[in-house]
């Protein structure tokens, strides 16, 4: 069997391989981001306050106490007993560990001194309350 094909005659069909495999890259892409930014959504809205050092995220570990007293820690939900458990590991390894309570403004202060208690029981010695900077309107 032999074809009649000319030089001059043009190629009708699309080749979509290399459609699909960027579709591809950005489906994988897209799957490998996605928990990472369903993660981060803590939601801690921050007291406010004048006096305000800045650090950044990944200067410490955060513990964060949301609006319903709840305690997070690597965005993973914990309690005071296993907080306390998992910051005597990490400081194992890093014994001059800062750790940066992030708490709600509308959490007990109860909760946050118990944080707190923890936080140092564990054996701590830097400690930093994360705030949110206060605009004066004189």
């Amino acid at each position: 069997m032999a074809f009649n094909v000319k030089k001059d005659d043009i190629i009708s069909e699309i080749n979509i391989t290399p459609f699909t495999d960027v579709l591809l890259v950005l489906l994988i892409i897209f799957m490998v981001t996605t928990p990472l930014i369903m993660q981060a959504g803590i939601p801690v809205k921050l007291p406010k306050s004048q006096v305000m050092e800045s650090f950044s995220d990944n200067a410490g570990i955060t513990v964060a106490i949301t609006k319903g007293n709840r305690i997070y820690f690597d965005n993973t939900e914990t309690d005071r007993k296993k907080l306390k458990e998992i910051l005597k590991s990490k400081l194992l390894n890093e014994p001059d560990l800062l750790v940066i309570i992030k708490a709600d403004a509308t959490a007990y202060h109860e909760w946050v001194v118990e944080v707190l208690d923890v936080v140092k029981q564990a054996g701590v010695k830097r400690l930093a309350i994360a705030t949110e900077l206060k605009i004066d309107k004189d």
